[in-house]
């Protein structure tokens, strides 16, 4: 196998922005396609729910911004493994002249996963992970937009009710398992090792396989930390519940996850190559594989959101739980990924203060108080 490196800084950001831009306008003509051809028939009793103005409409269009997008986060896992291998997390690094020697050799993929950490092998491990996050988010979302009792709302709510009511609502499931999803997605991406399927270990020895899902779950490097870990997955299970209390107008959810996209992920891929989260290079030319960016693990399911965006402000569908959960949940992950820890600090201090504040004031209203934001928020939208 050879690693494909690319010359300049400069083409390396082009030629990541055209990436970046293909697979967005990609998933957006897609997802538009895939509603009018299955809108019709995503019109059944138990997925249609009433909207703000009382008008009942399919509620679950998420799910197809769930599919998309896991198939763009897989599609991007692929690519990314052909380009450089699943292999990816180590705390020592190989030095130039062996790393070189392996890769003439074609053996790089027999590297053990304590034997280089750098961020573009990375991508195609946190990939996966960002699959497993999109799936389950989309799970539970689906499950809350079809059984869930609309009554209730926020944290507050749906655990004094299962209190009151001495079982878990579905919103509570949803905080629950949504809870453990951030957490395993955010140990594979941070610290799992995908590579540990196709090792050499046969699939008929118990031990192997455990030992294999052991390194999927846990990791085999002496790199691991808890603080990142349990941040990381605060981030991803917060930043869904945000972009979820955001859905209470057609189109809201949309545009808050395009403008965290833009203006918070694309500026850092295009900018700087490297995953601050410890990660560092076994040779400096590494930094520029275009493969190198978590950006595009979310690319799929914001260009999906974006392609369902005209039709939903025309009021046809809303997303529902299934989508904006995941698109929050995939875009915190990415933001782990990508951030410092100081940024990643801020920004769990932000969540946190958002989740609190949605218990207390309506973000509607408060929206509708900021001229901007009020004309943002009713763009494109005929009945606002």
């Amino acid at each position: 196998m050879t690693l494909a490196l690319v010359g300049s800084g400069f083409d390396v950001r082009l030629r990541t922005a055209v990436l970046l831009l293909a697979a967005f306008a990609c998933s957006l003509t897609i997802a538009a396609l895939l509603w009018r051809w299955l809108g019709t028939r995503m019109n059944r009793d138990r997925w249609v729910r009433p909207n703000y103005r009382g008008e009942r409409i399919v509620a679950v269009s998420g799910s197809l911004v769930v599919a998309v997008g896991a198939v763009g986060a897989a599609a991007v896992a692929f690519l990314a493994y052909r380009s450089s291998g699943w292999f990816a997390y180590s705390s020592s690094l190989v030095d130039q002249e062996r790393f070189a020697a392996l890769e003439e050799a074609g053996s790089l993929d027999l590297l053990p996963v304590d034997a280089i950490r750098s961020p573009s092998m990375a991508t195609a491990t946190g990939a996966v992970a960002a699959v497993l996050a999109l799936l389950a988010f989309g799970v539970l979302g689906f499950r809350d937009d079809t059984r869930g009792d609309v009554g209730a709302g926020g944290f507050v709510a749906h655990f004094g009710r299962s209190w009151r009511q001495r079982q878990l609502t579905t919103g509570v499931q949803k905080a629950l398992g949504g809870g453990v999803a951030a957490l395993v997605c955010t140990q594979i991406a941070l610290f799992g090792n995908v590579s540990s399927l196709w090792s050499g270990h046969g699939w008929a020895d118990g031990f192997a396989v455990i030992g294999s899902l052991e390194d999927i779950f846990i990791g085999s490097h002496d790199r691991w930390e808890l603080v990142p870990l349990l941040r990381g997955a605060l981030i991803v299970a917060l930043g869904a519940n945000v972009l979820n209390l955001f859905d209470r107008a057609p189109g809201r959810a949309t545009k808050v996850a395009l403008v965290w996209w833009l203006c918070g992920l694309v500026p850092v891929a295009l900018a700087d190559p490297a995953w601050p989260q410890g990660f560092s290079f076994p040779i400096a030319d590494s930094a520029w594989l275009v493969w190198r960016t978590p950006a595009l693990w979310a690319a799929g399911a914001v260009g999906a959101s974006v392609g369902l965006l005209r039709s939903e402000l025309h009021e046809r569908h809303m997303q529902g739980d299934v989508g904006v959960n995941a698109t929050g949940a995939v875009l915190g992950l990415a933001t782990v990924a990508m951030a410092s820890a100081t940024v990643e600090w801020v920004l769990l201090a932000a969540l946190v203060a958002l989740n609190l504040a949605s218990e207390r004031w309506s973000f509607s209203r408060m929206i509708d108080a900021v001229p901007p934001l009020r004309w943002l928020d009713r763009l494109g939208s005929p009945y606002r």
